[in-house]
């Protein structure tokens, strides 16, 4: 099934991950292994989501509109035959075309409307898991009058898959301990503490109450040993390449 030059860059792309630096901030590491898939194996249009308790927290995004990610949290993702909460086999890489679980209707409305209305034409999801539990999910889009995904483009994944959890577990084991103890939602809110977001824009952009961004940012609060949001971020400038 695989050509030489396709087992050359199957090669070429274990051997980055496998050297990258495990220590990086979390955005830094999800860039970096999505441009190393983008580097060798051809993949142009990707996100990597972290999961909590079957939800999706906010993507690192890879040649993937804001305004995509914002229609689809609020209309489509549960219409979205890939989504976690539409998958209830042990497979770890999924193909829009193979799903069986959504009836036809949903999953043509999701494709005929959500995707071609943002001008793509399908979807692979590949699930990341640490201690047979699932953790994360690597998303790929193609435009469209790109070729769909197909079984090669499966394969070429398995070989990865182990190296990408692999390295996945170290760079979360290597985070500072405080850092490991927060939640993903609570990662976000701090991201977005940092970039200067108040909290009525921060709950704009995770789809929640401005309540809910208060609670957040108390436990941090607590957890940090802090009172307000101004020793929040003195507290956590040394913190800020893990964030």
């Amino acid at each position: 099934m695989f050509y030489e030059n396709d087992v050359e860059n199957i090669l070429k792309a274990s051997y980055h991950i496998s050297n990258m630096n495990v220590k990086q901030s979390n955005e830094g590491f999800k860039r970096e292994l999505l441009q190393t898939l983008s580097q060798h194996l051809d993949y142009h249009h990707m996100l990597f989501w972290e999961l909590s308790n079957n939800e999706l927290s906010a993507p690192v995004l890879f040649n993937i509109e804001g305004h995509t990610i914002n229609d689809y949290l609020q209309s489509y993702k549960h219409l979205d035959p890939l989504h976690p909460q539409n998958i209830n086999s042990q497979h770890s890489i999924h193909l829009m075309t193979k799903n069986e679980i959504m009836c036809p209707q949903k999953q043509t409305h999701y494709k005929e409307v959500f995707l071609k209305e943002n001008r793509y034409e399908d979807e692979m999801a590949m699930y990341l898991k640490v201690d047979n539990k699932p953790v994360a999910v690597i998303g790929f889009l193609r435009k469209l009058g790109e070729k769909l995904f197909n079984e090669k483009d499966m394969l070429k994944l398995v070989y990865l898959k182990r190296n990408i959890e692999n390295m996945y577990s170290l760079h979360h084991y290597s985070q500072p301990s405080i850092l490991f103890e927060m939640t993903e939602r609570e990662r976000d809110v701090l991201n977005f503490v940092f970039k200067g977001l108040k909290n009525g824009e921060i709950a704009q952009q995770l789809f929640v109450s401005e309540n809910t961004i208060k609670k957040h940012l108390q436990n941090l609060y607590r957890k940090f040993q802090v009172t307000n949001r101004t020793q929040l971020l003195a507290k956590c400038l040394k913190y800020i390449d893990h964030v």
